[in-house]
Order: C-alpha cells, then sequence, then structure tokens
C-alpha cells in the first residue's frame, strides 16, 4: 500500500482525537436524561437512542480517554446526580411514602472536599426506630449519614435501603468529586447488617467495609445464637468479598443480634482463604465473649484506623463473582421500586446477569482467563483501559480454557459512556471491551 493512501486511513481506523465540546454537548443530553437517582429508571428508548448515537461516533484515539472522560464529566459535574440543601440533604423524587421521615429521603452530610474519601455512616434501630448517626467518621473523608425511610427491622438491605445508599455514593461522586477509590461503609446493629449487604453486593464500588453487630439474611432465619442454627447464609455476598477490606465483630451475649450469622460468616470466609490462596486475607472478624449490644473495647476507633490504611483494588488480578438477582429481604407492599440489577463487577461485564450465576476471572498481563458458570458468554465481555494492559502487545482471552480472542482491542467512544454510567466512576471507567464469545 503507497504510504500516502496508508496515511489518509490509519486516523480511521486507530479513532480520531475527538471533538471535545462535541463530547460535552453530548454529555450534557445523556445526564440530563440519566435519572438522578436509584429510584427511576431510564426512558429505554431515550437511552437506547443516546447509545446508538454515541457508538456512531465511533472508535478513539489511542490515549485520548482522559480527555474524552474529562469532557463527560464536566457534564456530570452539571447535571449528574445532586441533592438538595446542605448540611441536611435532600433526595427528590425517590416515590415513597414514609410516616417516619415525612415521606422525605434525606441524609445528614458533614465536610466535602473534592478528592476526600467518603464515609456512608448507616445508622442502628429497627422496626420504626433508627434515627441518622454521625459517629461514623474518618479523617480526611466527608461524611454521609442517611435516615432510613421505613425502618423496616432490616432497612439497609432492602430494596430501597440499598438504592438509597448507592444513590448517595453517586451523589458525592457527582456533587462533591470525592476520590472513589476511597469509600467506606459503616454501621452498627441494622447499620451493620447494612455495612456486610453492600460489602457483599457492591465491593467493587468500596475500599471497605465496618459491619458491627449485624447479621447477614440466611435460613431458616438470620436471628439464631449459634453457628448450629444456620442452615445457608445468604448467597451471593460472601464470595464476592475477595478483594475488599472487611472488619466485622459481634459478641455472644447480643440478643439484638444474634452473633449466629456472623460466626459462619466467619467460617465460610476462612474456608475461601483456604480453597483460593491470596483471596479475603483483608477481612478481620472478633467476635467477643460475653459482650451484648454494645460496642466492644477500642471500638469503633481500632476499626477506623484500620479503614484508613486501606484503598480499593480497582483493577485486581482475580474476582469472584456469585450473584444474587433478588436478595433477601424480598420487597413487600410498601415497596414501590425493585431491586438493583447489576451489570458490571470490577472489569467483568454481563449484560442480561442470571440468579446465581458464578464467574472467576484472573488477569496476568495482557492474558485473561474467565470461568462461566449459570452464564452463556454471549453478552458478557471483559472491560479494559490503558491502566490494565500494554495497549501495544495483543490481548489473549480465554473462556473455560478455550481461547476467544486474541488481537488489540480499539477504544471506542460508546465504551467509555456505558461504563462511566454504569457506576459514576471516575476510575472504573473503560474504553474497550473484548466479548467473551466468538460470533
Amino acid at each position: 500500500m503507497r504510504p500516502l493512501l496508508l496515511a489518509l486511513l490509519l486516523p480511521s481506523l486507530a479513532g480520531a482525537v475527538p471533538d471535545l465540546k462535541k463530547v460535552e454537548e453530548f454529555g450534557t443530553r445523556w445526564w440530563k436524561a440519566r435519572p438522578q437517582n436509584k429510584f427511576k429508571d431510564w426512558d429505554p428508548a431515550v437511552r437506547a437512542a443516546l447509545l446508538e448515537e454515541a457508538r456512531a461516533m465511533g472508535p478513539i484515539a489511542e490515549g485520548s480517554l482522559e480527555q474524552v472522560k474529562g469532557a463527560l464529566w464536566k457534564s456530570v459535574k452539571r447535571h449528574g446526580p445532586r441533592g438538595k440543601g446542605t448540611g441536611k440533604m435532600y433526595i427528590e423524587d425517590h416515590g415513597y411514602e414514609s410516616p417516619h421521615t415525612r415521606n422525605e429521603m434525606w441524609a445528614i452530610v458533614k465536610g466535602g472536599g473534592k478528592g476526600e474519601g467518603l464515609v456512608v455512616g448507616i445508622h442502628g434501630g429497627g422496626e420504626g426506630a433508627g434515627s441518622a448517626d454521625t459517629g461514623w467518621t474518618m479523617k480526611g473523608c466527608m461524611g454521609i449519614y442517611p435516615q432510613g425511610l421505613l425502618l423496616h427491622g432490616d432497612n439497609w438491605n432492602t430494596v430501597h435501603g440499598e438504592k438509597q445508599i448507592l444513590t448517595l455514593i453517586e451523589i458525592a461522586k457527582a456533587q462533591w468529586d470525592i476520590d472513589p477509590d476511597r469509600v467506606y461503609v459503616m454501621g452498627f446493629s441494622m447499620g451493620g447488617t447494612g455495612s456486610w449487604h453492600m460489602a457483599g453486593r457492591f465491593p467493587d464500588l468500596l475500599a471497605g467495609a465496618v459491619p458491627g453487630n449485624g447479621v447477614i439474611m440466611a435460613s431458616p432465619k438470620s436471628q439464631v445464637a449459634t453457628r448450629e442454627e444456620v442452615v445457608a447464609l445468604q448467597y451471593g455476598l460472601l464470595p464476592n468479598a475477595r478483594n475488599l477490606a472487611v472488619y466485622f465483630f459481634t459478641g455472644t451475649a447480643d440478643k439484638n443480634c444474634m452473633p449466629g450469622t456472623f460466626l459462619v460468616a466467619w467460617d465460610e470466609i476462612q474456608q475461601l482463604q483456604k480453597d483460593d490462596p491470596g483471596g479475603y486475607g483483608k477481612i478481620r472478624f472478633k467476635c467477643y465473649e460475653g459482650l451484648a449490644h454494645s460496642f466492644p473495647p477500642g471500638e469503633p476507633g481500632n476499626a477506623f484506623k484500620y479503614m484508613a490504611e486501606q484503598r480499593r483494588d480497582s483493577y485486581p488480578e482475580k474476582i469472584r463473582w456469585e450473584y444474587a438477582a433478588h436478595p433477601h429481604p424480598l420487597p413487600n407492599e410498601k415497596d414501590t421500586t425493585t431491586r438493583y440489577q447489576q451489570h458490571c463487577f470490577y472489569w467483568i461485564r454481563v449484560d442480561e446477569p442470571v440468579d446465581r450465576m458464578d464467574i472467576v476471572a484472573v488477569r496476568k498481563g495482557n492474558e485473561f482467563d474467565v470461568q462461566l458458570m449459570g452464564v452463556e458468554p454471549k453478552g458478557c465481555y471483559v472491560m479494559l483501559n490503558p491502566r490494565m494492559v500494554d495497549v501495544k502487545a495483543d490481548v489473549v482471552v480465554r473462556v473455560d480454557g478455550r481461547e476467544v480472542y486474541r488481537g488489540k482491542p480499539q477504544p471506542d467512544f460508546a465504551t467509555v459512556v456505558e461504563s462511566l454510567d454504569d457506576k459514576l466512576d471516575k476510575t472504573l471507567t473503560f474504553d474497550r471491551k473484548v466479548p467473551l464469545w466468538k460470533e
């Protein structure tokens, strides 16, 4: 091929440096259309049309991810999720009625500066009881302390409690530009239950979790005093915390949140550690003999010290994703929303996640090995960015031992948009993806 013709073709093949004004303009339309909270869903037709437009913008130049992300983030700052008010912040248009909060969804906010970490401190309580708890603080972190809405016995792991916390994390990212690699969720009692739930469901959003004197959903019930009374813990939680720092504790004499499920959780984590050397190494647990429903000596101060050392492992070399589409507690008659469905977990994406699917993925340099159990490869992807691979070398992807891809995946605008939309996370934004199936 003649050099001039080759020179003319290369920009279109490799992607061009995008017009950042057009990127920002597109971002404005995207973030204006995107729901402001997790209680509302996208208009499917609007999202599909915008995503098709993003695909039409085609590949982007190698090395332009940060520029593209920066232009999109400008529109996030103007039109992304925001709370109303300062000091006491409200989430609007959530669709719930609550006699406990006069139908308002709110949180106390302390601090808030660009680059700070974030502590989401979730309160204890129970049926009809509980108020925002500002006692969970860490140096260098802003604090957000939500008020429970319906105040079930398990408020924070319900469909609405989970979405309330997810919304607050997104608001902190968009409104305050917090450091997404230093997000911590903490709580005692009902807040401890919710903290373990978030740690198991969304470890890729967190640097750490501190569940104090809570329970984990289990059969036949969660409130049991001994490990022998537990038949099974809720699936889709513990295995997912492979790369997360979790500091949890309980007491043998606790009658409010009995220790049985936490004891079984520690047994299972120790087995996971044996089965998967190198995993689950940042999880700490202690059960205090004779301790009732109160903080053990030195807590939560010791937990704060441990968490201050932790940063999110954003691109783990190995991940485990066991999926629960509808974990307990299930919605009740007062719920106006459904369980949040995840599509991305660290650097794995599944378009249509399947209940009880189990994915193990390992990356070593530019080579990726993925095991899929309970889900078909079609619609599954490895997500990539230049921080993860050598873009000048081939990427090799194997599924269940069979090579499905070898080549140099090209960065494209639509992947940037879709991944930034998924978690509103500047670290977990990707510019290329590899399908786990062959056409």
